[in-house]
């Protein structure tokens, strides 16, 4: 959300443009010149209830009004999700982060299951109308939070779902029913390691990685 005081210009302005006075957009809300004039001078923001009928006769788009300034039209879509990111708080953006990751660990998960079916044909067409639906959910998430800025809200939130995708690819390679049983132990003990030392790296380089890339957003 835009600073109170840059709002409030940009309401005092609009409101000019259409001739108005503090009194007579008042009237029409149902508030006081004096509450219109703290809108203005920045001291208070409107009610929430009152936004759209603001909007609405000062001849403004919600979104311009939560960025304080007029949208040109080739520009309106990407304006307009950067004040939907701006007005999202951060416990928010975290979950949402999360349901990203969780929806790209499902579509790994999904696409391993034919390996333990044994070529069923149902199974097969069943998971893969899943895992397109899961990818397509990711790609639409991904794709609408501008500037990929939720990605790295949090470097921890990073980290381990990075690590939790990289186990779910790892172990359902390796852990297939009719091939980890065969291998001599000391072959297995082997693979455990590298899956470890894997999920630790893949962690440190997640991590440092999305502290440098929120630095540059």
């Amino acid at each position: 959300m835009v600073e109170p005081l840059e709002l409030g210009r940009f309401i005092s302005t609009c409101r000019k443009e259409k001739n108005l006075t503090q009194k007579q957009l008042g009237e029409e809300l149902g508030v006081t010149d004096r509450a219109v004039s703290k809108w203005e001078n920045g001291k208070s923001f409107p009610d929430i209830s009152l936004i759209e009928p603001l909007c609405q006769i000062l001849d403004i788009s919600v979104s311009e009004f939560m960025l304080g300034k007029r949208i040109e039209p080739e520009k309106y879509q990407e304006e307009t999700e950067k004040a939907w990111i701006a007005s999202l708080d951060e416990p928010l953006l975290y979950k949402i982060q999360m349901i990203i990751y969780i929806l790209q660990i499902a579509a790994v998960a999904v696409l391993q299951i034919p390996l333990f079916a044994h070529g069923v044909m149902r199974v097969n067409v069943i998971c893969a109308g899943v895992w397109c639906a899961l990818v397509f959910a990711v790609y639409y998430l991904d794709k609408k939070i501008p500037e990929r800025n939720l990605r790295y809200s949090n470097p921890w939130i990073e980290g381990i779902f990075s690590v939790l995708y990289f186990l779910s690819i790892m172990l359902g390679f390796f852990l297939r029913k009719d091939e980890w049983g065969t291998l001599p132990m000391a072959e297995q003990m082997s693979l455990w390691a590298m899956i470890v030392v894997g999920g630790v790296f893949v962690f440190l380089v997640r991590v440092c990685s999305a502290r440098k890339k929120r630095k540059v957003n």
